[in-house]
């Protein structure tokens, strides 16, 4: 499970200080923080969220074929792939068939939460 924790940076640098004092352990998953509700919004975009869910449910054999199976652009699909996977979300992994070089998206996660410190 991924979590997304909307949260100001001097709040998450404070909390982290506090756990290592504490010698809280770390917990399972990721934590991914962004300081706004529109930072996590321009991240986590309709199209971004909906490409997770096809590569997990559709399991493409290649950025082409999810592409395909959107009905949207390649170079749209490339680059929202390639954000996701430096978020961790999703794993690109590059291969050969027929002398072509292909990379085939992998989900890393199943689950995602959104969590708003109060």
């Amino acid at each position: 499970m991924v979590k997304l924790v909307i949260m100001d940076w001097k709040q998450v640098k404070a909390q982290t200080i506090r756990d290592v004092e504490r010698r809280v352990p770390q917990k399972e998953g990721k934590i991914i923080y962004v300081d706004s509700l529109q930072a996590l919004r321009s991240l986590m975009t309709k199209g971004r969220l909906s490409m997770l869910s096809e590569v997990h449910k559709g399991k493409p054999g290649s950025l082409y074929e999810l592409a395909r199976s959107m009905k949207k652009d390649i170079k749209t699909v490339a680059t929202d792939a390639k954000i996701l996977s430096e978020m961790g979300l999703l794993e690109l992994k590059a291969y050969k068939e027929g002398g072509r070089k292909k990379v085939r998206p992998v989900t890393r996660v199943r689950k995602i939460s959104v969590e708003v410190p109060i």
